[in-house]
């Protein structure tokens, strides 16, 4: 049952999104919780990622809404939007030879306007962030000279500093070792559990996501398939009809969370 929109931070009725003339998501409706952690999850090209651009009022729909803190976000302003939510792609650029200091500087631009360049809040938030991110020594450091969790906790970095209570992130261990991608989920994790970020990413590997969800939604061609704890969402049954694979999951025995341990693709012939 649907809850009340003004209650939520985020919520998505009956949203159809295209590109051209093909529809990509199809007549979806999600709640996302405050203070929570939800992830996506679905095979390539099932509209996670497109989704998410709507969320963040990148993307226009075709049909339905993206409501933040029940009012249409499309219309709303840029800066209102960027006042309360920010997104990190899943590929950013920098400018060649910026330091972490400057990156993370620019997400104070919703902030700025022409009466007030620069403020003690400003310099203040900026402490705080680079700091919560561990990255005060590296400050001063071109973003290039990092490593890639480095790099990514100064995109992460860059987010916060636009103080938004909601954070969209796309795939935010892309192209990271495993060591990498805890370090940055790990980081993700204490800044909800710390201040209280309502998280909404996009995950690939479906035992990280079991790890750190509070909430999982599986797409399927462009809908969404299951939703709900990680438990109830990650069966045999859903990663069979959502990747077309066959699974046994267990218990990761270190969270209790649940494991997928993959058995096989399922033939062509048996997927629906």
């Amino acid at each position: 049952m649907e809850k009340p929109v003004e209650t939520l931070p985020l919520a998505v009725r009956d949203l159809t999104l295209s590109y051209g003339a093909n529809n990509v998501v199809h007549h979806v409706s999600l709640d996302i919780a405050r203070g929570g952690v939800t992830v996506l999850v679905g095979g390539n090209g099932c509209g996670k990622s497109t989704l998410l651009k709507a969320c963040a009022r990148l993307l226009r729909p075709v049909e339905g809404s993206v409501l933040l803190d029940g009012r249409a976000i499309q219309r709303l302003s840029t800066a209102q939007v960027a006042r309360e939510l920010a997104i990190l792609p899943q590929t950013p650029l920098s400018p060649e030879g910026i330091t972490v200091f400057e990156l993370v500087r620019l997400g104070r631009y919703p902030h700025q306007s022409w009466r007030q360049q620069w403020s003690r809040q400003d310099q203040e938030t900026l402490a705080r962030v680079l700091h919560d991110t561990g990255l005060e020594a590296c400050a001063h450091l071109p973003v290039d000279a990092l490593s890639g969790g480095q790099r990514q906790r100064a995109w992460i970095a860059m987010t916060l500093a636009q103080d938004t209570g909601i954070l969209l992130l796309d795939e935010p261990t892309t192209y990271l070792d495993l060591a990498y991608q805890i370090e940055v989920l790990d980081l993700l994790r204490e800044l909800n559990q710390r201040h209280g970020k309502t998280i909404v990413m996009v995950l690939h590997d479906l035992n990280l996501a079991a790890r750190y969800a509070h909430h999982m939604i599986a797409m399927r061609q462009g809908r969404v398939h299951a939703q709900g704890r990680p438990a109830d969402v990650m069966t045999a049954t859903t990663v069979e009809a959502v990747f077309g694979l066959r699974s046994r999951i267990i218990e990761d025995p270190v969270t209790g969370t649940p494991l997928c341990v993959p058995i096989g693709r399922v033939p062509a012939s048996g997927l629906g």
